[in-house]
């Protein structure tokens, strides 16, 4: 669901399609919005949706709480006026905004009806999530960076798919011709395979008949269906769903306080590029494993070599237009040295920053979080961050 902003439809038309196909994707039943244009279908989606469920971890990793963010300003993009960061939160819709420093809860606050035990839609912070797995599967010798689709899927052989490396699909330069839309009546490969507005199609079969090569070649395309080939390549060397192998390789591992969703379509197909579900605490121990390179406590969950590959900025290897960088399935900023981020449309963000120890969630449910709110969000993260260095003894 995550558009990268070079590529991103208008603003205008984005929206209304986006309600109408999920009012389609929930049976008709229209879900209030509030006055200022929040959607609600980010809050709690598995309620509505078929998914699969990882459960909690029988003893949950311990986010103990810090000496708290003091007050924050911060500068939009293009102001000179600094604002507070209060301001924020009604402006864009936010659902939830956590901080952690050094291991730490110094801030966390809820909005638009959610609480510490809903599950927020993680849209594209969803392919971060099964990067991490497909590296746990590189380090158990389930897949390897240079395999192909066509020898994990033989039903592939014939698509344009069919010759990309998993190393080509992590860094979304496929080379097959894809479209990114959600224009109305706009057909796009983002769309049709998105259970929760497309439960109907068959994701395998229809990308395994994509027949078309991007003319400009294998250069940064990013599309979620490109994600979820990856999806289908480590369910088959699995040989489990997707949300099992979450289940026994990160998500009881790493400590999770509360169950992870995938969002799955009439086919048991899961949404793997936009549709994974969790709370704001579990985003946020997703954030300290990053940042802690794999590890939680004393149990390497993710290799730590794969959080390095994941997060270095490779200048060789096709790169959006303009910054932010993109590593495998992960984002990278400008001011690299190990930072990088997941993002997802709507106001999805989990910002990781090894340097300064701090990681900062944020999950909102409004268009203008993305649109407009970017121009907020980066500087605030930058203003948590020299805060919270500036208050350190």
């Amino acid at each position: 669901m995550k558009q990268h902003p070079s590529r991103r439809p208008q603003r205008g038309p984005a929206l209304p399609h986006v309600i109408v196909a999920l009012t389609v994707a929930l049976g008709g039943v229209a879900h209030a919005q509030t006055a200022s244009g929040c959607q609600g279908v980010y809050v709690d989606p598995q309620k509505r949706f078929l998914h699969n469920e990882a459960p909690a971890a029988a003893v949950p990793q311990a986010l103990p709480a810090g000496t708290p963010l003091g007050a924050v300003s911060y500068k939009p993009r293009g102001s000179a006026t600094a604002v507070p960061l209060e301001d924020y939160f009604g402006r864009f819709c936010t659902t939830g905004f956590l901080v952690m420093h050094e291991g730490q809860v110094v801030f966390e606050r809820y909005l638009q009806q959610a609480r510490p035990s809903s599950a927020l839609l993680s849209a594209s912070m969803s392919k971060t999530v099964l990067a991490l797995l497909i590296g746990v599967a590189i380090g158990e010798g389930r897949l390897s960076l240079d395999e192909r689709v066509a020898t994990v899927l033989p039903d592939f052989r014939d698509s344009a798919f069919a010759d990309d490396s998993v190393e080509d699909l992590l860094r979304m330069s496929s080379g097959v011709a894809l479209k990114n839309s959600f224009r109305p009546g706009e057909a796009s490969d983002n769309q049709s395979t998105n259970p929760m507005i497309e439960p109907f199609t068959d994701v395998r079969a229809y990308l395994a008949g994509k027949k078309e090569k991007d003319p400009a070649g294998k250069v940064f395309n990013y599309n979620g269906a490109v994600t979820a080939v990856l999806g289908l390549m480590l369910s088959a060397r699995t040989g489990v769903s997707n949300t099992d192998y979450l289940s026994t390789r990160l998500w009881g591992p790493m400590g999770a306080e509360a169950p992870a969703y995938w969002i799955k379509n009439r086919a048991g197909q899961e949404g793997v590029q936009g549709q994974f579900v969790a709370s704001l605490r579990d985003y946020a121990r997703l954030g300290q494993l990053i940042m802690n390179l794999g590890r939680v406590g004393e149990r390497q969950v993710v290799p730590q070599t794969w959080i390095e590959q994941m997060t270095q900025l490779r200048k060789d290897k096709p790169q959006p237009a303009a910054v932010p960088y993109y590593g495998l399935h992960v984002w990278i900023p400008q001011a690299a040295g190990g930072r990088s981020f997941a993002w997802g449309t709507n106001g999805q963000n989990i910002f990781v920053d090894p340097i300064a120890k701090v990681v900062i969630v944020h999950t909102g449910n409004s268009p203008d979080a993305e649109f407009n709110g970017n121009d907020h969000l980066f500087p605030i993260r930058d203003a948590i961050t020299a805060a919270l260095r500036a208050a350190k003894p």
